[in-house]
């Protein structure tokens, strides 16, 4: 039986939930920061050459010992792509960062991101 609806069509995205771990608390203050802004600096690049959509710091972690700190959001088509591009990074790679990586679906066409520098 049809409802005469089409079927939602969806996108996939990859979801990144970065996270403190355990082994950032044993950083002193000048480390996590120095940490921090190579983080920072390799994500940007990632934003500007297309490689990542989206990302942003996260406050009220609902968790506990590794607190969510970061949001991230791609679109490579692969859960592997993704965690090889974060296994790069300065944050996880010094171990102040860890992360979760998952597939987002949402309905075709209802987010969209504006182009970035190297794809306009």
């Amino acid at each position: 039986m049809s409802d005469g609806q089409s079927p939602i069509q969806l996108e996939s995205y990859e979801l990144v939930l970065l996270r403190h771990t355990m082994h950032g608390l044993d950083f002193d203050e000048q480390s996590r920061d120095r940490i921090f802004r190579e983080h920072l600096a390799y994500t940007r690049g990632l934003i500007a050459s297309g490689d990542q959509l989206a990302a942003g710091p996260v406050t009220d972690s609902p968790a506990g010992d590794e607190d969510i700190c970061g949001l991230g959001l791609y679109q490579k088509g692969s859960l592997d792509a993704v965690r090889r591009l974060l296994e790069k990074d300065p944050g996880v790679h010094q171990g102040l960062y860890g992360f979760d990586v998952m597939t987002w679906h949402t309905p075709a066409g209802s987010v969209a991101f504006p182009a970035s520098p190297a794809h306009s």
